[in-house]
């Protein structure tokens, strides 16, 4: 109330008019004496309705909401009324002298104290006038001029009255609001914040006494000056202009200032809100509340603190790991408390509160009683680790879980802290690394080191439940032919379609496995001897269905060895080998299955030793050249010498060649025995030349399928004749029509190569295999060398007297020379020079010999070089 009084005095002092400012207004309006004598002659009529005229216009006052709360109760009502009438007789009367005019100031103040604005004040003149003027006309009746002149009056006197009652009301307002800026200015510069009000171009408009203080300024001095030239912060001002440009307020940010009048830095918190007044474009509002030095601090490890959590949390995130606590003992003994990463590798939103049966159930189905086992063995005092799964939208996550149990004096756990690490990345590593060391790449079947792992393993189980166990041993037959002709991808493509074929032919219990190149095995749990002839025969029925490579089509076979635990070998070595025997005896005899047998074994370990001893023959030059001539049919000419291989054996005397021969081929020693062979021909020439003995015109060298094949196998020759100081010219190579034909072109590169270097080439067998005419024609052939079988029934078998006939006329045709082997009488070698044969050999002319005896006995003429 002091204050409302003390708003009143001041009003009343600022509008106490003098006697001439009444007179001044009253002229502004025109209001004159013969107005105030017309407003006098109706009085006594409108002082009759005066009372109406007050019902009506507080019952006009209560019809409205924004009025009516002003009215208040009955009585309040009842002395609005009593005011009202009091205020229509007055206005008539027409005494508008100092009294008047300070009643109606009184009115003004009165209406601002209430909240009755000028809107609503105009409304009620205008309402007092709708009633008065139908009175005004009633008294007047047709005296138009008089009722005129009276409502002028009347307008004039209501102008009046209007203008000073609004006069006080807006010098009253006004007033209050300076007087309210006072009191806020007050406060203001009281307030123990600092704060400072920004224009647009942040510049100061206003601050407190606190942030003259703070800023080393007087306040004055201030106002006007940019906000750089006093303080700085980083990142502050795009801040304001950010905010004055519709951003979010900011709410107690935290700064460091650097305060230019002292060149300090202190830490504030600091509000920033756009502030706007009337039709401004806006300020800024700055309050700071400058931080203390223990505040600081705390802030500073607070600060430290969550820079820490949060580089923990990138630490864990980045490292997939996750941390986890439970505290029996705490205010919530249930519930697990999680890191924001154990979240999200779990897949539940961050905050859920959790308990160990909810970790339980996010932990994939098959893992959970183990996981569970864990933690019970954890708290009787085993360590914790574990790994286990979950499931997360469809994919497999595996988790590591590590923890430490905190126990107090008496033994009962106090919290358990724990980690938990997403592994997938490792687990998909370790399966990977378990492919590559166990798996082969190109067929995805089990390798080597998985197959005998697994063998281990089932013969163990076999053993111990008194099962049977058969073990397969697959060799694809000439899949050499395939790499050879096509390449090797063509070839790796047709083993991994031969690999889905087995696999689709297996059933339960039978495992596959590719020991490497074109061998595979199969381990068959509880099969007996029988049981393993079924598998092998579902094995060789996949390879019926002919394989396409590059448009070209090839129809594969394989050799199969079947070795059964316990009838055959009760070791995975001796199984393996037994497996393997089997399967050189199926090759053997042209592919298909065979099982083991103990004379197998016998067999395997006499060409070991044949193999054994042959090597050390090879390695200590203890192999032999025998020399057999050939022969001119026509004149008994020397026309040539083959050399044959002899073996003498210090226990087993001489091994005849088509025992030992075979077995050597089959290990791959031939390229090596050709060489030697070669090198011990040209030696024997050397050894004749230097003897003074003539020369054979030619020496027959035979050269075995593995070394046709080979690509280089023409420069290697070349080298060892031109080492050893010879020329081509001195020998002849003898080819068989099987080894010619296991590849054609390959065999016609090498051949041409040898012939244009000087070589002279020879058909051996020739009949017994399955050469086409037409390559017979584009090979560098000298000579067609008529095989023994043919030549032994030549005089007691027609048909082969044909066969023979054909031989011969066959070379005659292509201009080769026709030389028959095996010739044992004279009757041979007179039947085959009059079929036309040119050459001979065999042991009619001459068995085979060492060098010195054929040069004693036919190389004894001079040398005709």
């Amino acid at each position: 109330m002091k204050m409302v009084d003390e708003l009143q005095l001041t009003v009343k002092e600022v509008l106490d008019f003098e006697h001439a400012e009444i007179l001044r207004r009253k002229a502004f309006l025109e209001f004159d004496e013969a107005d105030a004598v017309r407003l006098r002659q109706i009085h006594a009529t409108l002082q009759k309705h005066s009372d109406d005229f007050a019902q009506a216009l507080c019952a006009h006052l209560t019809a409205f909401e924004e009025t009516r709360c002003l009215v208040g109760g009955a009585d309040i009502l009842k002395r609005m009324q009593d005011s009202q009438s009091k205020y229509f007789r007055e206005i008539s009367e027409a005494r508008y002298d100092h009294d008047y005019f300070r009643r109606r100031q009184q009115v003004g103040f009165h209406h601002q104290h209430i909240g009755l604005s000028p809107e609503w004040y105009l409304g009620i003149y205008g309402k007092y006038l709708s009633v008065l003027l139908p009175r005004i006309r009633d008294h007047f009746g047709a005296d138009i001029d008089g009722f005129c002149a009276t409502m002028l009056a009347f307008f004039k006197a209501i102008l009046l009255d209007m203008s000073l009652t609004i006069g006080a009301y807006v010098q009253t307002r006004d007033q209050t609001i300076h007087g309210l800026r006072n009191y806020a200015e007050l406060v203001f510069d009281s307030m123990n914040d600092s704060i400072i009000v920004l224009s647009p171009e942040l510049r100061i408009e206003s601050c407190n006494r606190c942030c003259a203080e703070l800023l080393g300024e007087d306040s004055h001095a201030l106002l006007g000056r940019p906000l750089a030239a006093v303080l700085h912060a980083d990142g502050l001002e795009e801040a304001i202009h950010a905010v004055l440009h519709g951003a979010p307020a900011l709410d107690n940010q935290i700064f460091t200032l650097r305060l230019v009048h002292d060149d300090c830095r202190h830490k504030a918190r600091i509000t920033l809100k756009r502030v706007c007044l009337g039709d401004e474009l806006g300020r800024a509002l700055l309050v700071l509340d400058r931080i203390n030095e223990e505040e600081s601090a705390r802030l500073e490890a607070e600060e430290k603190l969550a820079s820490s959590e949060a580089l923990l949390r990138q630490a864990q995130a980045a490292a997939r790991i996750g941390s986890w606590r439970i505290e029996p003992g705490g205010l919530d003994p249930e519930a697990l408390e999680w890191s924001a990463e154990t979240y999200r590798l779990f897949g539940v939103p961050p905050g859920t509160r959790m308990t160990y049966p909810d970790f339980l159930d996010r932990i994939y189905p098959e893992d959970r009683e183990r996981v569970a086992a864990a933690f019970e063995d954890a708290l009787r005092g085993q360590a914790y680790q574990v790994e286990h799964r979950v499931e997360l939208e469809g994919e497999i996550r595996w988790l590591e879980e590590r923890a430490e149990l905190r126990r107090d004096a008496d033994g009962s756990v106090l919290w358990v802290v724990g980690t938990v690490q997403d592994i997938s990345e490792r687990k998909r590593a370790e399966r990977h690394i378990e492919k590559l060391a166990f798996y082969d790449t190109l067929t995805a079947l089990p390798n080597r080191t998985h197959f005998q792992d697994q063998l281990k393993r089932r013969l163990a189980r076999a053993r111990s439940k008194g099962h049977a166990l058969a073990l397969l041993f697959i060799d694809l037959d000439r899949f050499k032919d395939i790499n050879d002709t096509q390449g090797h991808l063509a070839g790796d493509k047709v083993l991994a379609e031969i690999a889905d074929r087995f696999r689709s032919s297996l059933r339960q219990g039978e495992l596959l496995a590719r020991l490497g190149g074109d061998e595979f095995v199969v381990i068959a749990d509880e099969v007996d001897r029988q049981g393993a002839n079924a598998i092998a025969l579902r094995l060789l029925g996949t390879l019926q269905t002919p394989f396409s490579v590059r448009g070209a089509s090839f129809q594969l076979r394989a050799s199969i060895g079947i070795a059964v635990y316990p009838d055959d070998a009760h070791s995975v070595q001796n199984l393996l080998k037994s497996a393997d025997i089997a399967m050189y005896r199926a090759k053997g005899s042209g592919g298909g299955h065979c099982l083991y047998s103990a004379e197998m074994g016998e067999q395997l370990s006499h060409k070991l030793d044949v193999v054994q001893r042959f090597s050390q023959a090879l390695r200590n030059n203890r192999l032999q050249l025998h020399y057999q001539p050939k022969l001119n049919l026509s004149d008994s000419r020397l026309t040539g010498v083959e050399a044959l291989l002899r073996w003498h054996d210090p226990q087993w005397g001489w091994v005849p060649p088509t025992e030992f021969l075979p077995i050597i081929e089959e290990r791959g020693m031939m390229t090596e025995l050709g060489e030697w062979v070669l090198s011990e021909a040209c030696r024997q020439l050397q050894t004749w030349k230097e003897a003074g003995l003539a020369l054979p015109p030619r020496i027959a060298i035979n050269v075995a399928a593995p070394q046709i094949d080979e690509k280089d196998f023409a420069a290697r020759t070349l080298a060892i004749i031109e080492e050893a100081g010879q020329s081509p010219t001195r020998f002849e190579l003898e080819l068989t029509e099987s080894s010619m034909m296991r590849d054609p072109q390959c065999a016609m590169e090498v051949t041409q190569a040898l012939v244009d270097a000087g070589f002279t080439f020879a058909i051996d067998d020739f009949g017994t295999g399955y050469s086409s005419l037409a390559y017979l024609q584009r090979f560098p052939v000298h000579t067609l060398k008529i095989d023994r079988s043919f030549v032994s029934g030549l005089l007691a078998d027609g048909s082969n007297e044909g066969i023979v006939r054909t031989i011969i006329a066959m070379a005659q045709s292509l201009g080769l020379t026709s030389l028959a082997e095996g010739v044992e009488d004279e009757q041979q070698a007179r039947c085959l020079a009059a079929l036309g044969c040119v050459e001979a050999q065999g042991y009619h002319f001459g068995r085979p010999m060492p060098g010195d005896e054929l040069g004693r006995r036919w190389l004894a003429s001079p040398r005709q070089d």
